[in-house]
Formats: C-alpha cells, structure tokens, sequence
C-alpha cells in the first residue's frame, strides 16, 4: 500500500481488486482521517470511499455487501471518490485505524489474489503527504468529518484583512482564521485593555492585559496556533496607509471613526476588493433595556454608491452608547457572523442568489432585513 494523507483524508493507494470481467485491477480506498493533534484516533464511522471501478468477487459478481451506493463525487480537490462503502464490524466501530484499514484492503485484496496468488497491497512504497507549508498548523478535519472539504476550498487563496480588533473584528478572526484563506492580516494601533477581553472570543489572561501588547500582535499569536500566516499591522488606517488595502481579496471593516470608514470605502470604491463594513447603534430606554440594531454593508464596484449611503462616515453618527464601550459581546459575535456569511456566500461556499449591499438585523423585534442595489433601482 501507498498511503497519503491529503484534505483531511487517508488514501490508500495500490489496492488490488477484481471488476466484472474477473481483470484484476488496482484501487484507492479513502477514509476520512478523525485527528487529535496530528495523530489518528479511533475512527468516528465504519464507512469508506473508493476510487475505481465496482469491485467484485472471484467470479465477477458486484460486492453489494459493502458497496452503499455508486454516485461519484468530489470529496476535496483532486479527491474524486467513485463508490461509497459501508462494512459495519460485528463490534460495531473499528477500534483504530490499522484495524478499519486492514479490514476492508482485505475485502477487495481476497478476491484479487483469489484469481492472481501473486497479488499483494503490501507494496511498501514511500507515505506521501500534503506539503506542510498550508495555511493551518494543523489538518482540517472538520471539513472532512462534515463532508465540506470542497466547499471550504473555494475560500483558499485569498488574502484577507480585519481592520478594527476590537470586540466584531476579533469575533471575525476568529471565524476566519478557521478557513483555508492564504493570509490574514491585522490593522489596528491601539493596545489591549481590559474591557477588550469581555468583548473578544475565548478568555484573555490576566497577565496579557498587563504586558500592554498591540490588539493585533496579541491576536496574531493568539490565533497563530491554528492559522499559520496572519500579520499584524499594528497602525490606524489613514491616507498614507489606505491605498495598501486594495492588494486584498476582502477587507472588514470594524471601526467606530467615521473618517477611517469613508477613507476606505473611497479607495475600493472603483477596486476589486470587496469591502464588508460591520457597524451597530445601541440605546437604551428608562428601563435599563438595550435597543440595538445591527449592520452590515457590503460595498464592491456594483453597490458602491447604494452601499456608502447607508455607513455611517462622520464622527457624530457614532455617537451611540455603543461607544462608551458597552459589553455586548453577543453583537459583536453576530455583526462578525454577518459579515462573514456575506463573504463566504460570494465566494460559493454558501449557495445564495441575491448579493444584497446593506443587511440589520433588530434586536427589539428579532427581525432581519436585506437590501440590494437592483430593489433599490426599481
């Protein structure tokens, strides 16, 4: 056998088997790989993939036994599966993965060597793997386990920048710093202080918060134990700095400074680069209750006129309790989950036929509303 890992996946390549015309052949069984810090657990499922065609016994005839089902699909790139396998041990799960994949070379390797004694899958050729040099430190097999390897792909390659990090932005990196984008990259000049921790994601310790690190270069550590490639800037976005954020695929924008926000939207107006500004006014009323509401607009070469009309560009429009720093970490967290489903929509990772420029979401009504530039026009 030749074993690969790739995508979160375990190949074994160089499997003997038998087709319908009684012709030996050679296959690939795929197997999703459950890990705990890069090493193998015991597999989740007793289930399989194969590449290849039907497999059969010694006289030719399809292993139905084993065989659930015979739609090919794309696992990951390059990671096309032709049949789907479901061989339940009478334990009822394997308990490693030596046993699961043993188990079932041995179901197809038997009917081979049934024809040609000389076969064997033990062909000990070298272990092959991904290149270490990918975006995480450690394998996705979330989106493997889920079955959205593919899916996920489509979000690799991008360079992606977060300005702001307080409370939204830190919820956004910590969403994005989970997918398999090439580069993230971090703007914001202030320190960490103490009312940051009780609007990030996770706990920040006690001991952080008296080192005076930069937002950025904490969170770049941070969030460096699982994404390899994530760059601190720790500066203001002003006009000698904004013209750097058109080399991004996408930007996010988390800031309450009314000049920075128009700053950016002027520089990608006429770009390539979508701009996705997060933003939220928050009252409250003679009973102590908060009134909120949620933004997000979504600002490309299309909607740059319809999108800039609903973002708030001038220093009094962010005059909000908001901020005052109000613990509201809860909205934080869903203006960044808006943001990112917005960006994940258009690169097809979710499917979604409207692209609309301005989002809210209402706190006091539980209501979610969505505009785009050709309802605006009509």
């Amino acid at each position: 056998m030749t074993l690969e890992v790739a995508h979160g996946y375990l190949l074994v390549h160089d499997v003997p088997y038998v087709n319908a015309s009684r012709e030996t052949r050679i296959g690939t069984l795929v197997f999703r790989l459950d890990l705990t810090a890069d090493i193998a657990v015991n597999p989740a499922d007793h289930t399989a993939y194969f590449i290849g065609e039907a497999p059969c016994d010694a006289s030719g005839k399809r292993l139905s036994r084993i065989i659930n089902n015979s739609n090919p699909q794309e696992l990951a790139p390059g990671i096309r599966a032709d049949h789907y396998f479901s061989a339940k041990p009478r334990s009822g799960n394997y308990k490693d993965y030596y046993e699961k994949v043993t188990a079932y070379v041995n179901m197809l390797t038997g009917h081979a060597k049934a024809i040609d004694a000389s076969l064997k899958a033990q062909v000990f050729k070298p272990f092959l793997s991904e290149e270490d040099e990918g975006p995480f430190v450690y394998a996705d097999t979330a989106s493997t386990r889920a079955g959205i390897a593919l899916a996920s792909q489509r979000l690799a390659g991008q360079r992606i920048a977060i300005v702001g990090l307080g409370g939204t932005g830190a919820y956004l990196l910590d969403l994005v710093a989970k997918t398999p984008v090439a580069e993230i990259h971090l703007y914001d000049g202030d320190t960490l202080q103490q009312h940051n921790a009780f609007r990030y994601p996770g706990a920040v310790a006690f001991e952080a918060l008296t080192e005076g690190h930069a937002k950025v270069a904490y969170l770049a550590t941070e969030y460096g134990k699982i994404h390899r490639r994530i760059y601190p800037h720790p500066v203001m976005i002003d006009e000698s700095n904004v013209p750097e954020l058109k080399g991004y695929n996408a930007v996010f924008v988390c800031v309450d400074n009314g000049h920075a926000r128009r700053l950016i939207a002027i520089a990608l107006a006429s770009s390539d680069t979508v701009m996705f500004d997060t933003g939220m006014g928050v009252q409250m009323n003679a009973n102590a209750e908060l009134f909120a509401i949620v933004r997000l607009s979504t600002l490309d070469r299309a909607s740059a006129t319809e999108a800039a009309k609903n973002m708030p560009m001038s220093a009094n429009e962010d005059d909000n309790l908001y901020g005052t720093n109000v613990q509201v970490g809860d909205l934080n967290c869903l203006n960044a989950y808006l943001a990112v489903e917005a960006w994940k929509k258009r690169c097809g990772f979710y499917f979604g036929r409207s692209r609309p420029h301005l989002t809210t979401y209402t706190t006091a009504s539980a209501s979610m509303a969505a505009n785009d530039a050709s309802e605006d026009n009509e």
